[in-house]
């Protein structure tokens, strides 16, 4: 008996029944089964009753023989299986002693007839040949029934997104309604999970993958640390005979489409070239195998932005943004504000011109004398910090809808990848195996505007910024066979994944020169050279945003920002063949390091506008212009982060994971699947103590290893996470085409663990100094004082921000407090499924059932527990709400005024589905298709997890009311068709026709292949705001404003209206009328999902031509590659905040896929 070469943890089995030709067992009977690529062999016998039972084989195409004394041997060739497969093979023998060979087609699709797992497995045929934009095989992911991906472009996974997850192009994957982050990523069987937000660590070339599955449903209880889906990917590894690849993949901007909205094709270049090579070292003992490829790629990135114009910058602001002269008095002098809201009675409250139209010169209290109100600000109000940063805005040089400023940056990616497998067998009796592979990138993500203007972006937190990853994953592992019935494999892991994000300013010390004497309190890593010091963080320029749709200012948030992330992981499986049981039993261990150094806004954080403009006219601020505000030096929120006792934290957390699975055999026709795992997660550390928790009844801060307090910052360990998995699969009434399955299973989530990372985020090891402007005057001047008798309420950019030279107390303390419950429990999801696989002609093979999840615990974060009341009382849906019991409005009861976010467990979902899937696998006709078609309804209520992977889901604006945040989940798809072909054309030489043509016609002719990958699906769900506060809630804007930007007003829905527009067009998908603002005092009675978005269809296509060489050993194949082959125009979400007006809510501004691309590819095998 020969061990064969190890693919880490991706195994198989076969097993089955020796029979006489009578019907009796064969007991005794030898089983081999033989590798075709490395000759290594695997043998066991069978029992008793005749059954046998080869466990933990790599997976491959085999050969198995069946040799019994008095009978004749008999073999079954060309076998593949799969990941997680459980192959039955069943042999009959008839007595004699000479060889009988049975074959099987290697392309048939077996029927599971022990196994009640779902999913799907994505063969290296499938991962080599089907269209992939980018070469990215997660998107094969979404081919399995009941998985979904995500297409909101703010994610943090999309490659759309500007996040440092999503820079190298990662996906988001949802499977049976469970968030994107709560999938697990094996790599040969050891962690390749990126930490920081949930994401793929190391991304495999295809040319190195040998094929993955995406497990779903009742799977065993091996695997599961997470509450979503497990992704088994497999490498190859060296065989035999010398085999490899070279390959080139080329896109352009001549070959490509126009965008929908944009006026000309984007500018695009990419390469992507590589190659791999595999062979033996020393036959049927030591084998090799190692890739590499390199991406080169420039992305010319359509920006369209608002930015002030030349005469704004004057203090002219008489014309809006597009030059169209304003209709009566757009700005008020906000050294008057305080006046009156009538200003017939104060008609200073606005600026005053002369009678040629200039602006009357201002005293020192900002007044002017009486003259003509205008629009003009005299320039003796400028304020420096101001003008300075309008000044890095570039000039104006359009007008279109919404914007007046246009360029077309580029985007760069380059990233080099390889791996490097080596695989041996020292002895009959062992296997091992060992692999690096490394994936380093580095990519620039502008921020919209031209090279001479670099500090002016189109989005705050996730452009301007140059961005690094690395990613490197190491695996280790060996298989020892005590005996045919007793076999254990280990393997040792080791998964790094580092990130590092640099904005324009980072390093500059920006802040500091920005005007004479600098922003004072911004950049605190400077010296007085105005150098960066050694290790230093704040030196940057300082975040300046602006309401109003105006590109913001400065660096993006959260940069400078590192983090690195380390997972070492150990898992060992003792396989033991007891008669009827196949017994597993091991551990699962997992150790996560966390890394992570910067703060949101270490250089500090400015929202011109915030709370309404004071350049507006009254307390709501009606009317007004942010970039007034800006030129005066008014600023509605002033935020600065601190750091204390280092920046760098290092939070670590365990994973034990132990586990029985007993796969028994009850019947022939039945076999039971039995398991019980145990998910122990260990609360959150940090290496150095630097962790602290809010305590809501007390108001005081529990803080790692102070005052009895424990190590987490007083949460406790989960002890309950048990996980039972009970399983069966029949073969109905015996038959082998026909198998019935069903199973429930329990999964507790991991992911819920990250959400500690708010507790390093409170005092005393973070200093947050917040300043608010509100209504009256904005200065301090002797007007608001003896005629007004009014206290300044602007914050002026001159005044930077406030340090605060020692770590806060929880009475000090002016920033948001995160609060996580001691007991916070794990997510726990129910899982349940039955369904019935039938194979039908031709190879095919019919699936059909029911899944289902249910989940609860599940991690919710960011939801401010002590938002105001709404200053009315209203009824929806028969709570009332804001109110007590004798109709005064609602007032929390915490003891503090401060925000306070939850970082909780009251997370539930619900997902019910009809799941249909039909493959073929059809050698003679040389096709293979993959179809798959799920009818479902997800429901959650928010589950906003503090990383972006659901797009922006808004909480109802009062505290524990999660029962009106439930509704249809942001990730529902109430229909997703997916299908995909690879076909054979049957024309050529050794084909159905042509058989016979000449080498010239065969070239011209013969040897092509198409693949197509479709995918059909009703659009996402869409939530609805209105970002004014009418309410009184005062639900916060951007960043802790007294409220969280989670926390969010509704409309009203009037009954009975067709929320959608009259012709439900693309462009004007919603009808607003439907959704009208809510009076003042009330809350909307919206739900939060009440409407979805344009439905989705794309059609992936490539034409391959297969090129004969002299050397048969030898091929070449062209390829071209249309992604988005009909260039249909797949709309994004419409514009979500009725706030913005009925000529744009409800609009559709952008697309969600890429217009039709075409790739060229040569690639050589050999």
């Amino acid at each position: 008996m020969i061990a064969p070469v190890m693919h880490g943890q991706a195994t198989g089995s076969f097993s089955g029944n020796v029979l006489d030709k009578s019907g009796l067992p064969i007991p005794g009977a030898t089983v081999v089964a033989t590798s075709r690529a490395t000759a290594l062999a695997r043998s066991g016998k069978t029992d008793s009753a005749g059954h046998y039972q080869i466990p933990l084989l790599p997976v491959g195409t085999y050969t198995v023989r069946i040799d019994a004394a008095g009978f004749q041997s008999a073999e079954s060739k060309d076998l593949p299986l799969q990941i997680d497969e459980a192959r039955e093979l069943n042999f009959s023998l008839a007595p004699g002693a000479v060889v009988t060979t049975v074959s099987v087609s290697g392309d048939a699709v077996a029927v599971e007839t022990a196994n009640p797992a779902l999913g799907q497995v994505i063969t290296s045929r499938q991962v080599s040949q089907l269209p992939l934009n980018g070469r990215n095989f997660v998107q094969l992911a979404t081919l399995t029934a009941g998985a979904t991906a995500e297409t909101n472009p703010n994610s943090f996974f999309t490659s759309g997104s500007d996040s440092e997850v999503a820079a190298r192009g990662a996906f988001s994957l949802s499977v049976g309604g469970s968030r994107p982050n709560s999938t697990d990523w094996l790599l040969d069987g050891v962690d390749n999970n990126e930490l920081t937000a949930g994401g793929i660590g190391v991304f495999s070339s295809i040319d190195d993958i040998q094929e993955f599955k995406v497990l779903t449903f009742t799977y065993s209880a091996e695997y599961g640390t997470r509450a979503g889906p497990t992704v088994l990917v497999s490498t190859k590894s060296g065989t035999n005979q010398m085999h490899g690849s070279l390959f080139e993949f080329v896109r352009n901007t001549s070959l490509d489409a126009k965008s929908y909205f944009a006026s000309s094709t984007e500018k695009f270049n990419l390469n992507q070239f590589g190659g791999s090579i595999g062979g033996p070292i020393q036959k049927d003992k030591t084998f090799f195998f190692v890739d590499g490829e390199q991406k080169d790629q420039r992305h010319g990135i359509s920006s369209n932005g608002l930015v002030p114009t030349l005469a704004m910058r004057t203090g002219d602001f008489s014309a809006d943004t597009y030059g169209t002269p304003v209709s009566g008095l757009a700005i008020v002098n906000p050294n008057m504000i305080g006046a009156s809201t009538n200003p017939a009675s104060f008609p200073n409250v606005y600026f005053q011109c002369d009678s040629l139209g200039n602006p009357l010169p201002a005293s020192a209290n900002g007044l002017q004398a009486h003259g003509t109100p205008c629009n003009k600000i005299p320039s003796s109000l400028f304020n420096n910090i101001g003008q300075a940063l309008m000044k890095l805005y570039p000039a104006p040089n359009t007008i279109g809808s919404g914007y007046n400023y246009t360029n077309e940056p580029v985007r760069s990616l380059n990233e080099t990848k390889f791996d490097a497998r080596l695989d041996h067998t020292p002895s009959s009796k062992d296997s091992l195996f060992a692999r690096f592979s490394y994936d380093q990138a580095f990519s620039y993500v502008p921020g919209g505007s031209s090279a001479t203007s670099p500090f002016a972006e189109s989005n705050p937190f996730g452009s301007n910024q140059r961005i690094t990853n690395h990613a490197r994953n190491i695996a280790l592992g060996e298989t020892h066979v005590f005996s045919p019935k007793m076999l254990n494999q280990a393997s040792f892991g080791y998964n790094r994944i580092f990130d590092y994000i640099a904005s324009q300013g980072t390093g500059t010390c920006a802040s500091a020169t920005l005007v004479p004497g600098g922003i004072p309190g911004a950049n605190l890593g400077c010296s007085s050279a105005n150098t960066c010091l050694p290790g230093a963080y704040s030196c940057g320029l300082v975040s300046t945003q602006l309401t109003g749709n105006y590109w913001s200012l400065g660096d993006r948030g959260y940069s400078p920002f590192q983090g690195g992330t380390n997972v070492f992981s150990f898992r060992d499986t003792l396989d033991l063949i007891l008669k009827k049981h196949d017994i597993k039993v091991g551990m699962d261990l997992r150790a996560n390091q966390m890394n992570v150094g910067t703060e949101a806004f270490q250089d500090g954080y400015w929202i011109i506008g915030s709370g309404g403009n004071s350049t507006g006219l009254n307390s709501a601020s009606i009317g007004g212009n942010p970039e007034a505000d800006l030129l005066l030096g008014i600023t509605g929120l002033a935020i600065h982060d601190q750091t204390y006792d280092g920046v760098v934290t290092g939070r670590r957390w365990k994973v034990f994971h132990p586990y029985v699975q007993d796969d028994w055999r009850t019947l022939p026709s039945l076999t039971l699947n039995l398991g019980l795992a145990w998910d122990l997660t260990t609360p959150t550390k940090e290496q150095h103590g630097r962790l602290a928790d809010y305590d809501v009844t007390t108001g005081t801060l529990q803080v790692a290893n102070k005052n009895g307090v424990n190590s987490s910052a007083g949460i406790n360990m989960d002890w309950t996470a048990l996980e039972p998995r009970i399983g069966l699969a029949w073969k109905v009434l015996g038959s082998e085409k026909t198998i019935a399955r069903a199973g429930f299973s329990i999964y507790h989530d991991t992911a819920w663990n990250q959400g500690a990372q708010g507790l390093w985020q409170n005092p005393p090891f973070l200093g947050e100094s917040d300043a608010f402007g509100g209504p009256g005057c904005a200065f301090a001047t002797s007007y608001c004082a003896t005629v007004l008798g009014q206290s300044p309420s602007g914050v002026s950019l001159s005044s930077g921000f406030q340090l605060i030279p020692t770590p806060p107390t929880a009475a000090s303390f002016t920033g948001s407090f995160n609060y996580e419950p001691q007991n916070i429990k794990q997510g726990r999801v129910q899982q349940y499924n039955f369904n019935v696989e039938r194979q039908l002609p031709a190879n095919i093979v019919l699936t059909a059932g029911y899944a289902a999840a249910r989940g609860s615990h599940i991690l919710v974060a960011g939801n401010n527990l002590n938002t105001a009341s709404p200053s009315g009382c209203g009824t929806i849906s028969g709570y009332t709400l804001g109110c007590l019991g004798n109709g005064q409005p609602y007032q929390p009861t915490y003891p503090t005024s401060n925000a306070i976010l939850l970082i909780g467990d009251v997370g539930k979902t619900h997902y019910n589905s009809l799941q249909v899937k039909a493959e073929t696998k059809t050698p003679k006709h040389g096709l293979y298709a993959l179809i798959a078609y799920t009818y479902s309804r997800t429901y959650d209520n928010g589950l906003s997890d503090g990383f972006g992977s659901e797009s922006s889901a808004p909480y109802f604006p009062l505290p524990n009311w999660q029962q009106l945040d439930w509704g249809l989940s942001q990730i529902n798809l109430n229909h997703s068709f997916t299908g995909s072909v690879i076909y054979d054309l049957p024309f050529g030489h050794g084909k159905e026709f042509g058989s016979d043509w000449n080498n010239v016609t065969n070239t011209l002719l013969g040897d092509f292949q198409l693949t197509l990958i479709e995918r059909i699906s009703s659009g996402f769900p869409v939530p609805l705001i209105d970002s004014t506060d009418n309410s009184g809630v005062n639900y916060g804007f951007g960043f802790d404003t007294g409220g969280n930007a989670n926390n969010w007003n509704r409309p009203n829905q009037i009954a009975g209206c067709n929320p959608y527009s009259a012709n439900h067009s693309k462009l004007q998908w919603l009808n607003s009328n439907c959704f009208p603002a809510p009076m003042a005092g009330e809350l909307g009675n919206a739900s939060r999902v009440p409407v979805s978005g344009p439905d989705f269809v794309n059609s992936d296509f490539s034409i391959i031509k297969q090129f004969a060489l002299p050397r048969k050993d030898m091929g070449l194949n062209f390829r071209v590659e249309f992604f988005n082959l009909f260039n249909h125009a797949q709309f994004g979400a419409p514009i979500n905040d009725i706030a913005t007006g009925p000529s744009s809510f409800g609009v559709v501004t952008s697309t969600v896929n890429n217009p039709r691309l075409v790739q060229l590819a040569l690639k050589l095998a050999f």
